[in-house]
């Protein structure tokens, strides 16, 4: 048996198919993540599994990543440094940037130059690329990352100097990303060598004890083999949260629900993202710590608002929750294990909303702690334990619902034509007072609501993607595109068979990056059809006007391929009644007594009238007075929010 693995700040969630059954796990997360990980895979008997981690973005955020050496154009070793002019607040005059990962006296830059047009201005001598190699040495580097100005159309002096330095651990630019914009493509190279050789340890580690061996979550939704994951593990990035947006992708697909707000809500973090007409948002400008890393990633925004964050008095006395985080050890103060400030868990247990265990009872939960931090909390701000409680419910709710205008503001997209679909541990317990504060009319629930992220790293397909920029007018770019797919085909299909994976199940898909001549942005669509009229519908739609007249240029090329893997889902099996119980919930309106559903026993068709609890091992749903919910045919908890 495989399993989907996703470890997160608080608890390591495993999912796997045993048969035609669907079964799981949550553990506690460990400071050394494989310890969860083995652990869970012992306990399910997995030989085998999919992993999500966070260990790349973990080594950038915490600047653990390895000592590395930035080799660039000579008179550009400051690029890093620069970045670009824009700035995160624009009146702020006392802004500081984070450090680049790359410190100015480990940048080097050897005499060479390669135009615009891919023409070679000036070789580097055997001495130049020697003289750059011996300082790179000296200074000690355990990881080097080459970006040559243009290398993606001659990258002839890269590979001459990756070869010189053959001996240390070596990103370079024209096989990291084969795009122009030097910036962008020097700091995902940058960051790309700067986590290698953590990753790679990490990994190798991981690989001695599982024997079934195992995939790695991408960035961009899909897996594919350990081993292919060190040549370019800065595809790893937010290899977690893909898989929840990778779980709702084919979820859309069984319930035809095709918009989908997702909101992922865990002990440390909560992460959005959106499926529109059935497929996952992507981008090519994701930023992590303020660098941009240009791959195509799954677009996914978090703010640090979990079960696990701190709520907290600022300097002015006001609250705030988060983004610190109580993690999983000591967690919040509700588990008993040494937390000293109390939390949104503390918060909701003290609401109501959390009945006195979670996972199964295998978790206890200390009300009376819980009650001491907010009621400390409430004596500073001069307010009860219950306005306390629903003040840390009503902020993080609040941090949470800005996140989520942001996103759907910026794609243009109206709430009210969505659905929001609430997973993680403390998602569903939220989800109703946010959609109701955003105006979307429904909530759903999926099955496996704690562990869907697992899920979906269970059942992502194996994945490649190529790129490569070649900018021209789109009127002579048809021989272009065919020929640059072809060769993508072709190295794609060289990968696959090299994992031993059967080309015949290979999908591949194109698309191109367009833009108005003169534009600093670009649309990616499908190849297929009338290139141009694509491109101006999508313009269109997103900006409300497309130019009929102004010259079009194709800038990049773009291939997926992916092998699918199996999937299966839970088969919802209820007893002949549902298992109900009462307990009392803070809501706006004050205490009310709700009903308490066992979600287990709850058949597809069932439908009640809130305030409810829908409980299980792995979340918590709260359903609000004057809402109903009902499940769906597929196991899913459907909610009626209305206005």
């Amino acid at each position: 048996m495989d399993l989907g693995v996703d470890v997160g700040g608080t608890f390591t969630d495993f999912v796997g198919f045993h048969g035609r059954a669907v079964i799981s796990a949550k553990l506690p997360s460990t400071r050394d993540s494989s310890e969860a990980v083995l652990a869970g895979m012992r306990q399910l008997g997995a030989e085998g599994m999919s992993h999500g981690t966070t260990v790349a973005t973990n080594a950038i955020l915490e600047r653990k990543g390895a000592r590395t050496a930035f080799i660039t154009t000579a008179g550009f070793e400051d690029l890093l440094t620069i970045a670009r002019q824009n700035r995160p607040s624009l009146y702020d005059l006392r802004v500081t940037r984070p450090p680049a990962p790359v410190p100015r006296e480990r940048c080097f830059g050897p005499r060479e130059r390669v135009d615009a047009q891919g023409r070679v201005r000036l070789r580097p001598s055997k001495r130049e690329i020697e003289r750059v190699a011996r300082v790179v040495r000296e200074s000690g580097a355990e990881s080097v990352a080459i970006s040559l100005l243009f290398s993606f159309l001659h990258p002839a002096h890269e590979r001459a100097m990756s070869r010189a330095l053959r001996d240390l651990p070596t990103s370079v630019s024209h096989e990291v990303l084969a795009e122009f914009r030097e910036f962008e493509r020097s700091s995902t190279t940058a960051l790309d060598a700067y986590i290698k050789p953590l990753v790679r340890r990490y990994l190798d580690s991981l690989a001695g004890v599982v024997r079934g061996g195992f995939y790695v979550m991408k960035s961009s939704g899909g897996v594919v083999p350990h081993q292919a994951i060190l040549r370019r593990p800065v595809e790893i990035v937010v290899s977690g949260p893909a898989g929840g947006v990778a779980a709702a992708v084919a979820l859309a697909r069984l319930t035809g629900s095709q918009n989908l707000l997702t909101f992922d809500m865990g002990g440390t973090s909560a992460d959005f993202s959106t499926i529109v007409r059935g497929a996952a948002s992507w981008t090519t400008e994701a930023l992590i710590d303020t660098f941009p890393i240009a791959l195509p990633i799954l677009d996914i925004e978090s703010v640090g608002a979990g079960g696990g964050s701190l709520a907290w008095l600022d300097a002015g006395r006001a609250l705030r929750v988060g983004p610190q985080s109580a993690g999983a050890d000591p967690g919040p103060m509700a588990y008993g294990k040494g937390g000293a400030f109390p939390t949104v868990t503390d918060a909701d247990l003290l609401a109501g909303a959390l009945g006195p265990s979670l996972l199964g009872e295998r978790l206890p939960l200390h009300r009376d702690l819980a009650a001491k931090g907010i009621g400390r909390l409430g004596e500073a701000m001069g307010l009860s334990a219950d306005e306390t409680a629903f003040g840390v419910q009503r902020v993080v709710r609040a941090n949470i619902a800005k996140a989520m205008r942001i996103i759907l503001a910026r794609r243009g997209l109206d709430p009210r034509d969505f659905t929001l679909l609430a997973f993680g541990g403390a998602g569903p317990m939220h989800a109703w007072a946010l959609a109701r504060d955003l105006g979307i009319p429904r909530v759903h629930v999926p099955f496996l609501p704690g562990a869907f992220s697992a899920y979906g790293i269970l059942i992502s397909p194996i994945q490649l993607e190529y790129s490569q920029t070649v900018v021209r007018p789109i009127e002579r770019t048809k021989t272009l595109i065919e020929r640059t797919i072809r060769s993508f085909e072709s190295r794609a299909r060289a990968v696959f068979r090299q994992h031993a994976f059967d080309v015949r199940k290979a999908v591949f898909t194109g698309s191109a990056d367009l833009r108005y001549h003169g534009q600093s942005y670009e649309i990616n669509v499908p190849l297929r059809g009338n290139l141009a009229a694509a491109f101006r519908r999508e313009h269109r739609r997103r900006f409300g006007y497309a130019a009929t007249k102004e010259p079009i240029e194709l800038v990049t090329v773009r291939l997926t391929g992916r092998i699918p893997r199996p999937v299966a889902v839970p088969v919802v099996s209820a007893e002949a009644a549902p298992r109900v119980s009462t307990r009392h919930v803070l809501f706006e309106d004050g205490w009310t007594t709700a009903s308490v559903f066992e979600r287990t026993t709850l058949k597809p068709g069932f439908e009640a009238e809130g305030p409810a609890i829908v409980a299980e091992d792995g979340a918590t749903t709260v359903v609000p007075p004057d809402a109903r919910f009902r499940i769906g045919s597929r196991g899913t908890l459907e909610i009626q929010v209305g206005a």
